[in-house]
Parts: C-alpha cells; sequence; structure tokens
C-alpha cells in the first residue's frame, strides 16, 4: 500500500500554496523594482539617495570655510536642522515648510530688526528651547540633553552675529 500512494505523490505538481508564495515573492519584487529603478534616476531627495552625491544639508568643503563653525556650532547646525528647521527655516528665517501652518510666523534669527519674544541671549534662548513660548505652537524640547540646546544656541547665536554669511 506504501509503494501506491507514494507512487501517486510523485506525479503531483507543486502545492498551491507553494505557487502563492512564489507569486507573492515576484509580486514584492516587481513593486520594489518599480520604486527604487525610476528613483535611481530622479532628482528628487529621494532618487539622490541612490546616487552617490552628499547629502542636501551636508557642508561642501567651500561653505565650511566661510562659515568657519567650532565643533559646538557645526553640531549645533546638525542638531537645528534636525530639531528646528521644520519650522524655523534652513537658515532661520522662519520660513520652514511647517511655518505655513502656524497661526503666527516663527522669528528670523538672522534679520536684526527681528522681536523676539524672550530675548535673544544664550539665558533666554535656553528658557525658550525649555519652556517654549507661552501662547504658540512651539514645542518644549525640555527633555533634550543640556548640551544639545547648548549647541543649538551656540549655532543661533552664530546665525544672529554672521547675518551677513546666510
Amino acid at each position: 500500500m506504501n509503494q501506491k500512494s507514494s507512487k501517486n505523490n510523485n506525479g503531483k505538481g507543486i502545492p498551491i500554496k507553494a505557487i502563492a508564495w512564489i507569486f507573492i515573492l515576484f509580486f514584492i519584487i516587481l513593486i520594489v523594482g518599480f520604486m527604487i529603478i525610476p528613483a535611481y534616476f530622479d532628482k528628487t531627495p529621494f532618487g539622490k539617495l541612490f546616487l552617490n552625491t552628499s547629502a542636501p544639508w551636508a557642508l561642501t568643503a567651500e561653505e565650511k570655510n566661510k562659515f568657519n563653525y567650532s565643533d559646538k556650532q557645526l553640531s549645533g547646525r546638525n542638531l537645528y536642522l534636525e530639531y528646528c528647521a521644520s519650522c524655523h527655516g534652513p537658515i532661520g528665517k522662519g520660513d520652514g515648510p511647517l511655518s505655513v501652518t502656524l497661526r503666527k510666523r516663527p522669528p528670523n534669527f538672522i534679520d536684526p530688526s527681528s522681536r523676539f519674544i524672550n530675548g535673544f541671549n544664550k539665558i533666554k534662548l535656553l528658557e525658550t528651547i525649555e519652556k517654549s513660548i507661552p501662547n504658540s505652537e512651539m514645542p518644549q524640547f525640555n527633555y533634550l540633553p543640556k548640551e544639545t540646546k547648548e549647541n543649538i544656541i551656540e549655532y543661533l547665536l552664530h546665525m544672529h552675529e554672521n547675518a551677513n554669511l546666510y
């Protein structure tokens, strides 16, 4: 009896479940391929990820010489881009992509005539970062480590004092 059942199984094809899994895998590879290949030739930020170019926020050697950042300021720049630029803009003009959704536009850090609610010195900036601004949409960043906040402040002061470079 075992011989008959083994002979009968030898002639069976691939089970339906295996065909389904192969089809699903093929479909996933096809979709991913259609997403990645066009992006490789794309000039948008997503497409640039696949090209051998530097990130849009990376500084060139010429820019590093121009701005002459200290280590704290350079770290602060990167942290500013991560935490602040979405509202305040990449160079602090108050024109970040989220600024259009806010009730009140964020201040322009590089314009000397800008008015700052809490003031613009180390102590007042630290207070603003930690406690936010009353009746505004700015979040509190009191959870950030002290060094992170200090580096952001160093960068903000550099931007404000060297507005002509921006």
